[in-house]
């Protein structure tokens, strides 16, 4: 249902618009709208940073996942700009930032011999096989593993703000007639971009466009009243304000239908009334206290509303 993306200030109203081109498209989200959805960084504490600094990461990998940090980082965030002003390490002007990410990476790769079933022809030639069955065939297995620890020290009090590891392996097994894997250093250097991509989740807020469809239920209605939310549905396509105030004036009408009052809180949403969204969601959990897609769209506003929240402080806190 998401798909990330960079977003550069899109707020306020330019979700409304959003949402409205996003539900004139054919096909399967024709009754759905898109917006941007916002998540606060996992870690705080850095995340509040105005600058943070790269410093030296030991390992003969070391240097490589400093730079896929780096390269993560600098990605742009929910405001158009990375998130940190990035610096040098210690030995730059690593001292000069709030905040300084080290650690040490360990890498192995073991190959050894081992025996495995493949199914092969026993019976005939591989053009013309009369009969296959499983054989026990001389093959070797890689494990290849990547573990970084890392660290985020705070240089105003010299704190450990962030503290984590982040451990990925991979085995892969090989006979012969198969196709041999992907080399390892390819494969090192994939797995250390997911650890990049990791720190930068950690540390960093994110911005997702989401596309939601509205609910189409109308168990319990009656046929006028189904007839009216099926083309408010429908209107969805073409004049998503329109389709909205349907919604509200069916609500007046026929109070606490779930997929109504769904519906009229995913209007709010996608016009960035997150208060007011979050309050008919919530009286939607009330009706449907089970259902998983409140559930998330609750969680989706409130984690929207701490990031805004958190950049708000951080804003202030930077004098501007």
């Amino acid at each position: 249902m998401m798909d990330r993306m960079t977003v550069a200030g899109v707020l306020g109203a330019k979700c409304f618009a959003i949402g409205l081109a996003a539900s004139m498209v054919s096909g399967a989200a024709a009754e759905s709208v898109g917006f941007v959805a916002e998540t606060p960084a996992g870690n705080r504490a850095v995340a509040m940073l105005d600058s943070l600094a790269i410093g030296r990461l030991g390992g003969g990998d070391g240097m490589r996942l400093a730079m896929a940090i780096e390269r993560a980082l600098a990605q742009p965030g929910p405001d158009g700009q990375p998130h940190f002003d990035l610096m040098a390490g210690r030995r730059g002007g690593g001292a000069d930032a709030d905040g300084v990410l080290d650690g040490a990476v360990i890498s192995e790769v073991q190959e050894n011999r081992v025996k495995l079933e493949r199914n092969r022809c026993i019976e005939g030639s591989d053009k013309d096989c009369k009969k296959r069955g499983n054989v026990e065939l001389d093959c070797r297995r890689r494990v290849l593993s990547v573990r970084a620890d890392l660290r985020v020290v705070g240089n105003a009090d010299g704190r450990i703000l962030y503290a984590e590891q982040h451990p990925r392996r991979e085995e892969v097994s090989w006979c012969p007639g198969d196709t041999s894997p992907v080399g390892v250093e390819d494969r090192v250097s994939a797995m250390i971009d997911t650890i990049a991509a990791e720190v930068r989740d950690d540390l960093t807020p994110r911005a997702e466009r989401v596309n939601i469809r509205f609910r189409e239920g109308r168990k319990g209605m009656d046929k006028a009243a189904g007839e009216r939310f099926k083309q408010a549905i429908r209107l969805t396509q073409r004049d998503l304000r329109a389709a909205c105030g349907e919604f509200d004036a069916i609500e007046a009408a026929m109070p606490g239908h779930p997929s109504v009052v769904f519906n009229r809180a995913l209007c709010a949403e996608a016009a960035d009334s997150l208060e007011q969204a979050r309050t008919i969601y919530a009286a939607a959990s009330a009706i449907e206290p089970r259902a998983s897609d409140i559930r998330e769209a609750l969680s989706r506003v409130e984690a929207t509303m701490t990031a805004r929240a958190d950049a708000a402080e951080r804003r202030a806190a930077r004098g501007g």
